[in-house]
């Protein structure tokens, strides 16, 4: 691992791995050739089934990373928010660690990546919640601008981003920062507490920025700090489309019941009350009936779901069991 940042900026990393060992391998190279690196690694097995845990304990070993590197390994598939929260619950019982940084295992840093944060960091040093600028590898057009800021359509419930680099590399304030590649302040952790996990994937990073800006903690993207990302590995890996289309619409209702109030959130509700059957029909009309009742089910799901309470604008410390799971050091 690269030499670590100063204490005052010292960043843990937490990835993700569900049976993508090899995605997994080069982002954690990125992170050794990264200079200066991260101060700790954790990686959290998402209960994958392709021997990766086997795998990543020699990887632990061969490279010498204890205790920089600690591998977590969870019986069965927690989502993004369960599995990124037993990571961050072990990053923040080292009081040395002053910000967490969540790493989608498809993407990458460049090396001067953590460099670029705490410069980021020194200009804006009450930030919350902070995003780079992510770059697309692979596919068909790599080095295409994925996430250059980003913004939040409340009527539609979506979260959207911005594509044009801005030239300088001061932070700029941001509705949303894609938890693809997320830094989090020890504030807003505490503040904030764990990331929703009634959220399985999708929308819970999009929640976790909103919180934070209701808390009145800042939401900034750093154009100088760069990451790659292998965009939708993660997830269509053995996930069938029908799936994802019903997490999205589920996701979608869900975020506005437990976030919005008043006129935003009545708005929102009928807009996807009053589009989704159309978009189911449109669907079966086109051979995908699949993906029809997908969304329709997945809305549905949303609107009905116990966990729409709304989120309270203080919320409480939430404390996660991690029963079943095992930690390597």
């Amino acid at each position: 691992m690269g030499s670590r940042i100063v204490p005052a900026r010292a960043v843990g990393v937490v990835v993700v791995n569900w049976n993508g060992l090899a995605d997994t391998m080069a982002c954690l190279a990125s992170l050794e050739a990264a200079a200066p690196g991260p101060a700790r690694v954790v990686v959290v097995d998402n209960g994958s089934s392709d021997g990766s845990v086997q795998a990543l304990r020699r990887w632990q070993s061969q490279h010498g990373m204890a205790p920089v590197a600690t591998l977590i390994a969870s019986p069965s598939n927690r989502g993004f928010s369960g599995a990124n929260n037993l990571g961050l619950a072990r990053l923040a019982a080292d009081p040395a660690i002053g910000h967490f940084l969540l790493l989608n295992n498809d993407a990458t840093v460049a090396p001067t990546f953590f460099a670029e944060i705490a410069r980021a960091l020194e200009a804006a040093p009450d930030a919350g919640i902070m995003g780079p600028t992510i770059y697309v590898t692979g596919g068909a057009q790599p080095g295409e601008v994925w996430y250059a800021g980003g913004a939040l359509v409340p009527l539609r419930a979506l979260v959207v981003h911005r594509l044009v680099v801005p030239p300088g590399a001061s932070p700029l304030a941001t509705e949303f920062v894609t938890g693809c590649t997320m830094l989090i302040s020890r504030r807003a952790w505490e503040t904030l507490g764990p990331l929703p996990e009634c959220y399985f994937i999708y929308l819970e990073d999009a929640e976790y920025c909103f919180r934070a800006r209701v808390a009145g903690l800042p939401v900034l993207y750093a154009p100088g700090a760069v990451a790659y990302h292998a965009v939708g590995a993660s997830v269509r890996r053995r996930v069938p489309t029908p799936q994802v289309e019903y997490w999205k619409a589920r996701h979608r209702a869900l975020f506005v019941r437990r976030n919005f109030r008043s006129w935003t959130r009545r708005g929102a509700l009928a807009y996807l009350v009053l589009t989704k059957p159309g978009r189911a029909l449109a669907e079966a009309l086109r051979g995908r009936p699949g993906l029809g009742w997908a969304v329709l089910r997945g809305t549905l799901a949303g609107l009905l779901s116990e966990h729409g309470q709304q989120v309270a604008r203080q919320p409480a410390a939430v404390q996660h069991s991690p029963d079943g799971v095992l930690v390597y050091e």
